[in-house]
């Protein structure tokens, strides 16, 4: 059998039927697929023809995979996937269904933004940086001066965030484009340069603080950061805390609750020494926890 006579649609149908009459949990490792698009279990074939069905069941998987991508990528992404994590039929399918609901949201929010993407592809490039990090920057002048110069340097796992450092300077750079865009374009190009399924963050850590606002409100609650008033004066008066709900909204994410850490441990309170050495020493973050909006997501 010819590895692409099975459809995509075909096999979307096969896992359909397959989960239909059996456990999600089954693991992947116990599954093949059959010459005729069926799903089976490999325990009941012949111990010859196993491996032929599991690459069979692989091969087919991958057609399952964004078909806009290049067939390298798409098979390296199936083979990351299923060694990251997806370990049955059940969250594989979860795992497809999520990236697809990822790329169409970072559809719509591309030609929302298109404008300010064009700037940003203009002036902007993105490389992976020293420590793996993803990295967009540029500097440029349109008449004989710093007309604007930016740096965004983030951290993107699967699950967790960090926003290390971002900023914008110039004399042409208030509303070129936003935080939120760079990380939406961050976002996809660190998932394809690693060949990952696109995955929703738990978490989206503000990392060593040193926003003097944010800092004074850090101050203002330290006897208690686990209070209503601490979050709504991180997210709603702070650049740090506006940012971050910008991006957790373009992206359909809602925000839980909010974690302070000082020197890399979570704390509910601090002495005002410990402040006044944050201005200097870059001591504190914060982490924002999130989780899928439900109008826009499949939970």
């Amino acid at each position: 059998m010819n590895p692409t006579s099975t459809s995509t649609e075909e096999t979307t149908r096969a896992i359909e039927r397959y989960l239909t009459d059996n456990p999600g949990d089954e693991s992947l490792n116990a599954l093949g697929m059959t010459a005729d698009g069926r799903i089976v279990r490999l325990a009941e074939h012949d111990e010859c023809q196993r491996l032929e069905l599991h690459q069979m069941l692989e091969q087919q998987l991958g057609t399952l995979m964004p078909p806009e991508l290049d067939q390298s990528i798409r098979e390296r992404m199936i083979e990351n996937a299923l060694k990251t994590g997806v370990q049955t039929l059940g969250e594989y399918k979860k795992k497809i269904r999520r990236d697809r609901q990822i790329r169409n949201r970072l559809e719509t929010l591309k030609a929302d933004y298109a404008a300010q993407f064009a700037i940003m592809h203009e002036r902007t490039e993105t490389k992976v940086g020293r420590k793996g990090e993803t990295e967009t920057g540029g500097c440029g002048s349109i008449y004989g001066i710093a007309d604007w110069d930016y740096h965004f340097s983030n951290e993107f796992t699967r699950t967790h965030w960090k926003f290390m450092s971002n900023f914008k300077r110039g004399t042409n750079v208030a509303r070129d484009f936003f935080m939120s865009n760079v990380i939406t374009y961050q976002l996809e190009w660190t998932f394809l340069d690693k060949r990952w399924l696109l995955e929703l963050p738990t978490a989206i850590e503000r990392c060593k603080i040193v926003n003097n606002v944010t800092l004074d409100v850090l101050r203002h609650h330290h006897q208690d950061y686990s209070t209503e008033s601490f979050r709504k004066d991180f997210l709603e008066t702070t650049h740090n805390g506006k940012s971050t709900v910008r991006v957790a909204q373009d992206l359909g994410l809602k925000i839980a609750d909010l974690t302070v850490t000082y020197c890399d441990k979570p704390v509910k309170a601090v002495n005002l020494d410990a402040l006044f050495n944050a201005r200097r020493e870059k001591t504190f973050s914060v982490i924002v926890h999130v989780y899928p909006d439900s109008s826009i997501y499949d939970v």
